[in-house]
């Protein structure tokens, strides 16, 4: 299946969080495709499952700095990586 060039940041990590949820199937990417082989026929579902796992840590990395100014502020602790 095909990503939109604007989800390939994000590619890598989603490619592990799914390999973690789904070890039986075997998953190959590319710079802007990803393979998924399985021996049954689930694969409508392991597309969505993918996607949803690419989505997912779009939306994580990019609030991930908001999340943490907000922990921040609420409780007086500021990072001490920062």
């Amino acid at each position: 299946m095909a990503i939109e060039p604007e989800l390939c940041p994000w590619l890598a990590d989603a490619a592990a969080r799914f390999r973690y949820l789904y070890p039986d199937v075997h998953l190959s990417t590319s710079e802007q495709s990803v393979t998924l082989t399985t021996s049954n026929d689930r694969m409508t579902t392991l597309v969505q499952d993918f996607m949803f796992c690419l989505y997912r840590q779009k939306i994580y990395t990019e609030t991930l700095p908001l999340r943490t100014m907000l922990i921040e502020g609420v409780t007086g602790f500021v990072s001490r990586s920062a």
